[in-house]
């Protein structure tokens, strides 16, 4: 079977994990005394997973899921693994007949506030996630600033991206971003009952 990219990552083995945004911000005094601030770029989601507690085969098979991408050449599908869905639906899973699309959601100028239509009563939780996917592999992810139900608009950060479409779905079941290995990833060691053990690295790769 033909392996396509972005790869999805393996469902299994991942421990400990971070996955946060990384900007390269500047600051300087104004002429008013105060102090200016201003991002380079797009802030892009940067994550490490750890790798432990895996048989032998499971272990293979992620060392095969790494070569694959051979460093950062490919890419894959990495997202917060402790956010499969919101917070508050980790129990009991997403509300009968819901598969996690929005029916549609708008910005605000700034694109940092967003309005999302989802099912009447749905709760999302601060630290929860949207995603948002577009064409083929176009895919992003914004983390919620505030809680909140129903239709009320919430803060979110990153801003979305102008290079989403408006037509791009917005979603809440496993959002996850485009990603590349960086070089920080290690993999192969062992540990001393015979089980390898590794670390995944990764910075967003945002791109149309």
């Amino acid at each position: 079977m033909a392996i396509t990219f972005p790869r999805p990552m393996l469902p299994y083995g991942l421990n400990v994990q971070t996955f946060e945004l990384d900007r390269v911000d500047y600051m300087s005094p104004t002429v008013g005394a105060g102090i200016g601030g201003v991002t380079a770029g797009s802030p892009l989601w940067s994550a490490s997973w750890s790798l432990a507690g895996m048989s032998e085969d499971r272990m293979e098979e992620w060392r095969a899921w790494l070569t694959s991408l051979r460093g950062s050449q490919r890419t894959f599908f990495g997202g917060d693994q402790r956010r499969r869905v919101p917070r508050a639906y980790r129990a009991t899973g997403l509300p009968s007949g819901f598969n996690g699309d929005a029916t549609g959601w708008s910005l605000n100028n700034d694109r940092d506030v967003l309005t999302i239509s989802m099912p009447n009563g749905f709760t999302l939780l601060t630290g929860d996630y949207v995603g948002f996917r577009w064409g083929s592999n176009g895919r992003t992810k914004a983390r919620l600033l505030e809680a909140r139900v129903g239709t009320a608009a919430v803060a979110i950060e990153p801003p979305l991206p102008t290079l989403v479409p408006g037509n791009a779905i917005a979603y809440v079941k496993n959002p996850v971003c485009v990603m590349k290995l960086t070089p920080d990833t290690d993999f192969g060691s062992t540990d001393v009952s015979g089980q390898m053990t590794g670390r995944i690295t990764a910075i967003q790769d945002l791109r149309a």
